[in-house]
């Protein structure tokens, strides 16, 4: 359950956890930091390249999709053209049925 920090310093009081009030306020650890070691949040962990290729793309209309394969033409045409000749060979190697 993600919160704020009103609610993560709530908490730690409910909690007990006097120790990481203590920094806290010494401005050694962050509200956040202190969350995290208490489990009442997850660290985020960055999206692969990949997936955020794949987020924009989804998103994008025709009109920037045809603007990017324009202006990414001579990188991307090879690797769709190696995809396209492993999917063929893979084809290729299954039995006939």
């Amino acid at each position: 359950m993600a919160g704020n920090n009103e609610d993560y310093l709530r908490r730690l009081k409910q909690d007990g956890r006097d120790d990481l009030l203590e920094q806290i306020e010494a401005g050694e650890l962050s509200i956040y930091a202190a969350a995290l070691i208490m489990g009442y949040r997850k660290r985020r962990t960055a999206p692969s390249r990949a997936d955020q290729i794949t987020y924009h793309w989804t998103r994008a209309s025709s009109a920037e999709k045809k603007l990017f394969l324009k202006r990414n033409f001579q990188s991307v045409a090879p690797m769709v053209q190696k995809i396209i000749a492993e999917h063929r060979e893979k084809q290729a190697k299954k039995p006939a049925e």
